[in-house]
């Protein structure tokens, strides 16, 4: 039976590549067996660049190489049915991950959100970052507000007045597959949003030692 995905196809045996349709044939044991229900069609993690995905047609950090030589994301390769050994499915929505994700914010036009993210201590839907805006240091924040009746990411600061609202500069609609702000589309939420919007990459810190490990 064939299963379907967006853009692309597979079978419990073989994976078409999204991008020149050349097909891709599973790693088996030598009994001809597979290891589980996810495949190893034999790619190779790509680490230290960003690409699009043909699939989601998003910018990641997160990608693999097909052997055809086309890379797609490693969340839309094990939708296909692609094992990742590195990887643990459904990550993003990991509690332990959540926990330790680094949100890396780079390219937007106002330079000073730009940097590294951490979940604040004590809140899920909010990650902070020291930065300075208009010459003194504030934190940056993202965090997850409902805004008529949608849930959407923003990206502020305080103003230093305790009785002003804080200075938006990005949005985003939420992903509701993933519980951080990954796999988003920024866009300006006021006029101190300045073009370009920023790029989004994530990795994981973990805290045994092995420090951290992008994916």
């Amino acid at each position: 039976m064939t299963a379907t995905t967006t853009q692309s196809e597979s079978t419990a045996d073989t994976m078409k590549c999204p991008t020149c349709n050349c097909e891709h044939h599973a790693k088996t044991d030598v009994f001809g067996n597979r290891n589980g229900s996810a495949c190893d069609f034999d790619v190779r993690e790509i680490f230290g660049i960003t690409a699009t995905c043909p699939i989601c047609l998003y910018e990641c950090s997160d990608v693999v190489a097909l052997p055809c030589g086309h890379v797609l994301c490693k969340t839309d390769y094990q939708r296909m049915g692609g094992l990742v050994k590195s990887c643990i499915q459904n990550q993003e929505n990991d509690e332990e991950s959540i926990g330790s994700v680094l949100i890396h914010l780079r390219k937007a036009g106002q330079h000073g959100v730009n940097g590294t993210y951490q979940r604040h201590h004590g809140y899920k839907n909010k990650y902070t970052s020291r930065g300075r805006y208009n010459g003194e240091d504030v934190e940056y924040y993202i965090e997850l507000r409902v805004v008529g009746g949608q849930k959407m990411w923003y990206l502020s600061c305080p103003t230093g007045n305790p009785s002003e609202p804080p200075v938006d500069f990005y949005k985003a609609q939420v992903n509701e597959r993933c519980a951080y702000p990954s796999r988003v589309r920024w866009e300006a939420a006021s006029l101190h949003g300045t073009f370009p919007s920023p790029k989004v990459s994530e990795s994981y810190f973990r805290g045994n030692g092995k420090g951290a490990c992008n994916l």
